[in-house]
């Protein structure tokens, strides 16, 4: 009898893992913003223009040490667009930073941001990955929004 209750007693015990009263809580979503410089970032009032501006120099140290690198002009034209180039320090070619995505955490950081090639109202990533007007997620503010029309407009136009 004893060990019926043991066996019975475990069985409640190890019933309970996996509680939703136990369940780890999703992580609640970063705000995100698309922003072309640290003035434009300051003016949503989330982060001072000075953390704005850290933020975004720390996105351009990593643009200098990831962005792609092309020997040429022409070969970076080719791979990221017509006048979307420009010649490093290293006389290297690098596309040029057009925005960039601003995480507002804990704490804040910023990702260099490039123009789309395809047409799209979008900017993508040093991963590629798109972060377009029409998606839900980040805010562009109106500086970025403007410049992925004039990006999307020069694309189709090339």
């Amino acid at each position: 009898m004893i060990a019926l209750f043991g066996m019975l007693f475990a069985a409640v015990t190890l019933a309970g893992c996996g509680n939703s009263a136990t369940a780890v809580q999703p992580k609640t979503k970063v705000e995100t913003g698309v922003f072309i410089s640290s003035g434009d970032c300051a003016g949503v009032q989330k982060l001072t223009i000075d953390q704005c501006g850290q933020v975004i120099d720390r996105a351009v140290a990593l643009h200098r040490s990831r962005a792609p690198s092309y020997n040429s002009l022409s070969a970076c034209a080719a791979a990221e667009g017509p006048d979307r180039c420009a010649k490093g320090v290293d006389g290297k070619y690098q596309p040029n930073i057009q925005a960039f995505l601003v995480t507002f955490g804990q704490p804040p950081s910023a990702l260099p941001l490039y123009a789309t090639s395809d047409g799209s109202l979008a900017f993508k990533g040093l991963d590629k990955q798109k972060f377009g007007l029409n998606d839900d997620g980040s805010h562009f503010s109106e500086s970025a929004e403007a410049l992925a029309h004039e990006n999307a407009r020069m694309a189709k136009k090339g």
